[in-house]
């Protein structure tokens, strides 16, 4: 069995906030290999919390998610999102980005993520689209 086909089980311990964000990458690229699409570009651990931060490329942005998993303490854990784009608009010499949605790491936070890069990348059907049918007066 590969890495794509192993499904983390909650029968042997109880699964981490981190497993399930590497389940959570797996869904997303789903059939491809995680390692293809999602480059992780910081990972560090000590005794009370676990950093890791990923990004990846669309054709025109480029996504940073960030994931802080916290041992001990009162502080909840942390999942967010931010997005560049990949080049400036003409007459800028910048880059701009945005904060997508973060907060405590769950699924709905994942998911408010996975809506808005959704919405950040779909892009407005043209006003000038095929008509059904061609008016008679033309025909």
């Amino acid at each position: 069995m590969n890495d794509e086909e192993k499904v983390i089980s909650m029968t042997d311990k109880e699964t981490t906030k981190m497993q399930m964000l590497d389940q959570w990458f797996k869904e997303l690229v789903y059939p491809g290999k995680v390692t293809d699409f999602i480059k992780e570009i910081q990972g560090q651990v000590n005794t009370e919390e676990m950093y890791r931060s990923f990004c990846f490329y669309t054709e025109e942005h480029q996504y940073f998610i960030s994931a802080i998993e916290r041992f001990k303490g009162d502080k909840s854990s942390y999942l967010g999102c931010q997005v560049t784009a990949r080049k400036a608009r003409p007459g800028e010499d910048w880059h701009r980005g945005n904060d997508l949605p973060d907060g405590e790491f769950n699924k709905k936070t994942w998911d408010r993520i996975i809506y808005a890069i959704v919405s950040y990348e779909v892009v407005k059907l043209s006003p000038f689209q095929k008509p059904d049918t061609v008016p008679e007066d033309i025909a």
